[in-house]
């Protein structure tokens, strides 16, 4: 676990406090801060966790910031949050996320303001470090030096006979027996790519949207679940359709590409804009919608659907 401790200092009037360190004058650290992943390498197929914790006086008031929408490229998959309660005396809040990355490669968990005040009104900032996070494709890819694990062999000997004939027919049996089932695996991925090609997608998105509707999330009150498989099914399809990486940029890295694509028109663009913007809200800002708000979402994402679906043109008759 990569960990991340940082004490802050509480404000109390007439003291003065040093922000880019959090320690008063007198030493006094009633706010304790720690940032913490539970893993820093991982692979495409394995979550991260990403916790935030403060410990601090019951004569202190924290305030944890939501961290969503700030982490580029990572997509938050699951959340949650436990306090403020009691412990040891002391007062201590938790928020923590789930993150998937979909590509390889080198991640950054930004640098984030963490508030807090005291009961006089004073109030101090403090940012937590960054951290980085390497994610690879298979667990073995981690770039790690092997060459520890080689061990010295015996030198070769000179075989006592010509095994050149051996060597070379046992060599073209391998490349054709090699090339055989690598033609096999290539024409199966593309027979399957095929098949999913031919399916457009706005119907794939269409059919997702249906299954969401029938899981029942909204009538089981897990709104905000509802609104993460909608958000990724809207993701998706802008990337289908367009060749956009929409999965993986945060809304504001979309919002300047969706505003820069010219087969959108003015209307589909602020359509697109303001479910993206309003899904944030609900997912990431505790915003409880109300249902005609929830009607207008869904609404939205099938106006920019249906506007911008390419249907392939049926075949001629023979």
């Amino acid at each position: 676990m990569f960990l991340v401790h940082i004490a802050l200092a509480g404000c109390v009037s007439g003291s003065e406090t040093n922000e880019a360190s959090g320690q008063k004058q007198d030493g006094a650290t009633p706010v304790e801060l720690t940032a913490s992943t539970d893993r820093t390498t991982a692979t495409i197929t394995e979550p991260i966790t990403y916790t935030l914790a403060a410990t601090f006086s019951s004569a202190v008031t924290v305030e944890l910031p939501e961290v969503g929408a700030e982490i580029a490229g990572l997509r938050v998959v699951d959340f949650g949050e436990d306090g403020p309660r009691e412990v040891d005396g002391r007062m201590k809040c938790t928020k923590w996320y789930t993150l998937r990355a979909d590509v390889a490669g080198s991640y950054i968990i930004p640098s984030l303001p963490v508030t807090y005040s005291d009961k006089s009104g004073t109030a101090g900032k403090l940012k937590t470090p960054q951290i980085f996070i390497r994610v690879s494709t298979t667990r073995g890819d981690t770039g790690a030096d092997e060459s520890a694990d080689i061990i010295d062999i015996k030198a070769l000997e000179k075989p006592k006979r010509d095994l050149l004939p051996y060597i070379v027919s046992g060599t073209a049996a391998v490349l054709l027996i090699g090339g055989i089932i690598g033609i096999v695996i290539y024409r199966d991925r593309r027979r399957r790519n095929n098949s999913e090609h031919a399916r457009p997608a706005h119907v794939i998105a269409l059919e997702a949207i249906e299954r969401l509707n029938r899981s029942g999330l909204i009538k089981e009150g897990a709104v905000r679940e509802h609104f993460f498989s909608l958000s990724d099914i809207f993701r998706r399809y802008i990337e289908d359709r367009f060749s956009v990486a929409a999965v993986e940029q945060t809304t504001q890295e979309l919002l300047p590409v969706l505003r820069e694509m010219h087969a959108l028109s003015p209307d589909i663009k602020k359509q697109a804009e303001s479910f993206l913007i309003g899904s944030d809200l609900i997912k990431f800002a505790k915003h409880v919608p109300s249902r005609d708000e929830i009607t207008q979402e869904h609404e939205r994402v099938l106006a920019v659907i249906h506007a911008t679906k390419h249907e392939e043109p049926d075949a001629p008759a023979v």
